[in-house]
């Protein structure tokens, strides 16, 4: 009869051991040292698997009954089993966070290209208002020399000299940019800031009665530039022109965006009127293109 005394197995799994551990102490001093926390959960499963195997070998060795040893190996594989899940859980889990740290440096790398490009836009925004004010005061003052020369006396005022004498005064930058003569629009004001004047000065008859005045969309706004160059206007090109309205209007010019989400300009009825009858005082003709509005 074959001895199936507890005592038996204990000495075959201290053999194990004592084998393990010989076979530890080999080992080079760097894997020795190795943290628990450095060790894979692959290895893990592995080691387990040894374990379980070396266990069940034993146990059949020691002639303990074969439903104890089944039983040994069943739960060793469950616990197998539930381990490698967890592993694949964890790597996938260390994906996503390899992925989620990639998209946040990337992101990171956008903001930090962006706000290097919001600082340069700022800074070219602030130079040209900068120049745009500059040569804005040196037009005014230039207009009001002519003006001053204009309304020396004389012995007799003619009558030419009566009429072209506007009745309505400037209230704002835009009307005084309107006024500026012909001769000197071109050496006086840049493309946009001509642009603009352009459309100020017959604004009646490009944009459309509204409750707060006399009202462009920015899409109809490029319209009328592209018709009176007969070219290709740009988006930032209609920004432009709608930022020079806005700033030389003063309280005469509101920037609104529509339901849709387009910008529109509004100018009051009150500076629409002024601008009429400026024109209609200095005989001006205007410079109106085709646009189907005015009404």
């Amino acid at each position: 009869m074959r001895d199936h005394h507890p005592t038996r197995v204990t000495a075959q799994l201290d053999d194990h051991t004592t084998a393990d551990d010989t076979l530890r102490e080999e080992e080079p001093m760097s894997n020795a040292t190795q943290s628990v926390d450095e060790s894979s959960l692959a290895d893990v499963t592995t080691a387990l698997e040894s374990f379980v195997e070396a266990t069940t070998t034993a146990m059949e060795a020691a002639d303990v009954p074969a439903s104890t040893s089944d039983k040994v190996a069943a739960t060793g594989e469950r616990l197998i089993d539930a381990l490698t899940a967890h592993t694949d859980r964890v790597e996938q889990l260390e994906g996503r966070i390899a992925d989620l740290e990639t998209r946040v440096a990337e992101q990171a790398d956008q903001i930090e290209e962006l706000e290097t490009a919001l600082s340069d836009e700022r800074e070219t925004r602030s130079k040209e208002a900068a120049e745009d004010r500059k040569r804005l005061h040196a037009l005014e003052t230039r207009i009001d020399q002519q003006r001053d020369t204009e309304d020396m006396p004389t012995d007799e005022p003619t009558a030419e000299h009566t009429q072209s004498s506007p009745t309505n005064p400037p209230e704002t930058p835009l009307e005084d940019v309107i006024r500026i003569p012909e001769n000197l629009v071109e050496e006086s004001l840049t493309a946009n800031q001509r642009r603009a004047r352009f459309v100020a000065k017959d604004a009646f008859e490009y944009t459309k009665q509204v409750p707060a005045g006399r009202a462009i969309t920015s899409s109809e706004l490029r319209r009328v530039l592209t018709a009176s160059e007969d070219t290709t206007i740009h988006n930032e090109t209609v920004s432009r022109v709608i930022r020079f309205l806005d700033e030389l209007g003063d309280e005469v010019v509101r920037v609104r965006e529509s339901k849709q989400g387009e910008r529109v300009v509004v100018f009051t009825d009150g500076f629409v009127e002024r601008v009429r009858a400026s024109q209609s005082t200095v005989g001006g003709d205007g410079n109106t293109v085709v646009t189907n509005k005015g009404a």
